[in-house]
């Protein structure tokens, strides 16, 4: 007999848990975005248009990194991505663990990305994003609106 996942018999509307995931996802996205990710985008920005020196690709020089005048901004790009497809909850699985093996690769390496980020804070984002990568975004997302979707073409078919 091969594996049949257990059918979800509960409510089709978000619940106090749904609700709490999205609040979770809203908060933890909003803290590592204004943090960490709005200084390294600024200075992405002046890196790219104005040519400014930036730190980052320098660690990234020091790390034996190919390419880091590229690897550094597309790093700002892929976190920008990444964190902004878990707050709305699309691909919330793959995303979650995208930032988690990001996250865990800066608290190794120690790259100084602002100087709010300290090891605790990696940590407690460690935790968010692996939890969200294992359990996923809940029915408050786009993730349970497009299967529910798919649920519907293919039963009606």
């Amino acid at each position: 007999m091969p594996f049949q996942p257990l059918p979800d018999n509960g409510p089709k509307h978000p619940g106090s848990t749904d609700i709490g995931l999205l609040v979770i996802r809203f908060f933890t996205v909003a803290t590592f975005g204004y943090y960490q990710l709005l200084d390294l985008l600024g200075e992405a920005r002046a890196r790219v248009w104005e040519k400014a020196e930036w730190t980052l690709v320098d660690r990234f020089a020091e790390l034996g990194l190919p390419v880091p005048g590229v690897l550094a901004p597309a790093l700002v790009i892929l976190l920008l991505v990444a964190l902004l497809a878990v707050v709305i909850g699309i691909f919330t699985r793959i995303n979650a663990l995208i930032l988690f093996l990001l996250s865990a690769a800066i608290l190794i390496v120690p790259l100084d990305l602002s100087p709010s980020l300290t090891p605790q804070a990696l940590v407690l984002y460690l935790t968010v994003f692996i939890a969200l990568a294992l359990g996923g975004a809940g029915k408050a997302s786009l993730d349970y609106r497009l299967a529910g979707r798919k649920k519907r073409k293919t039963g009606a078919a």
